[in-house]
């Protein structure tokens, strides 16, 4: 005859001194943590270790995406059919065409990250896809004009 346990037997102290750090060592390479288990968790800013391939092929896209709009502006701005209408960028292209290009694959890159480590933030999991569209309207209309 069996016996019921009506008892948990598991310790409930939390096994971890701190939560996980939003950069570690695990953040590249050797993690386990694809995504988060518990429903409790959802509500807050937890950091996984590894990244779906969705997400790559999405990053992968606004990356594809940025460089090839910073193409299309040098094109058409070399060609003398439109001028950089975003002050900050227009001052790096002012000191030049590798000054430009620099800036705005820093930025984009360091938006990358960031989007990568809070993926499992609401906002991020809106605001990426929508840039991506942004930045296909954006490199629609360019083409537009390239093509004019």
């Amino acid at each position: 005859m069996e016996t019921a346990i009506t008892k948990d037997s598991r310790n409930q102290s939390d096994r971890r001194n701190s939560p996980t750090p939003v950069l570690s060592r695990f953040t590249v390479y050797g993690g386990q943590r694809k995504i988060i288990r518990r429903g409790y968790d959802k509500g807050e800013h937890l950091f996984v270790d590894l990244y779906s391939t969705r997400l790559f092929i999405a990053v992968l896209a606004l990356l594809l995406l940025s460089v090839f709009d910073a193409y299309m502006t040098l094109t058409l701005i070399d060609r003398g059919s439109v001028y950089e209408a975003n002050p900050f960028m227009a001052y790096f292209l002012d000191h030049g065409i590798f000054h430009f290009t620099a800036v705005k694959l820093i930025i984009t890159i360091s938006a990358i990250c960031i989007l990568c480590l809070f993926k499992n933030v609401r906002l991020t999991r809106i605001g990426l896809p929508v840039a991506i569209k942004i930045y296909i309207l954006i490199v629609a209309y360019e083409f537009y004009l390239f093509l004019m």
